[in-house]
């Protein structure tokens, strides 16, 4: 990731953080809890949305007999690596093997 990248990541995660330790101040608890646990459904939600996503593009590149033309998926390769390092894709340990 880019140092600018980087830096973005530090600045979301403790945003992050600063809203939960005000939830749970405000909240108690119960209120760290349910925002802890809404944001790992959201997380959950945007990696599937991407999913099908990137499906969705392959199969249209297939269709679109793009799947052939190096410079398209160069660039295809280039977006899921991308979502990968970011952690907004996250592959399924079976699709690892």
């Amino acid at each position: 990731m880019s140092e600018e990248g980087e830096e973005k990541q530090n600045i979301l995660d403790k945003l992050n953080k600063s809203f939960t330790d005000f939830v749970e101040n405000t909240f108690g608890e119960s209120g760290k809890n349910f925002i802890e646990e809404t944001s790992e459904k959201i997380k959950e939600f945007s990696n599937t949305s991407i999913k099908k996503f990137m499906e969705f593009s392959d199969d249209l590149l297939e269709k679109l007999n793009l799947n052939e033309n190096e410079q398209v998926i160069k660039a295809r390769d280039s977006v899921e690596d991308l979502l990968k390092q970011t952690g907004l894709l996250v592959e399924d340990e079976e699709e690892e093997f």
